[in-house]
């Protein structure tokens, strides 16, 4: 039943991974901030500070296995810090490490370039009325 593979019952995907909510696991996942917006960026990690990996300054790096200190857990949901608790029982999906990078970049050039976009106001609910149709 834990092994995480999914199944399919009729026209309905059953995850049989198991997701216990009070105990947030490190991962990168995809969430919506709002009703009716779009995608955004999430992770759960564990900065570690230690001298073995971060030098005699204690500089900031990924928690590894060899580090010498066991940091809290921290989490942001487009860059913005927030609980791990919330980010681990929102609704949303695992995804790659790759897939979150992309969802982080493409925030950052909407607000850039394109600041009436979807992507630019993620809270707000999407008006397909609204956007302009792609132009290739």
């Amino acid at each position: 039943m834990g092994s995480g593979v999914a199944a399919r019952e009729g026209n309905i995907r059953v995850s049989t991974a198991t997701h216990q909510i009070d105990k947030p696991q490190p991962c990168f996942r995809r969430v919506k901030e709002g009703k009716g917006g779009v995608w955004v960026a999430a992770r759960i990690h564990r900065t570690c500070h230690c001298t073995i990996h971060g030098g005699d300054d204690n500089a900031p790096h990924p928690w590894r296995m060899s580090c010498d200190r066991y940091p809290q857990l921290e989490a942001d949901i487009n860059g913005k810090p927030r609980d791990p608790y919330l980010v681990w029982a929102t609704r949303g999906e695992k995804i790659s490490e790759g897939h979150y990078l992309y969802l982080i970049d493409d925030r950052e050039h909407a607000v850039r370039y394109r600041p009436e976009s979807p992507e630019a106001n993620p809270r707000q609910p999407v008006d397909f009325n609204s956007i302009p149709p792609p132009q290739f």
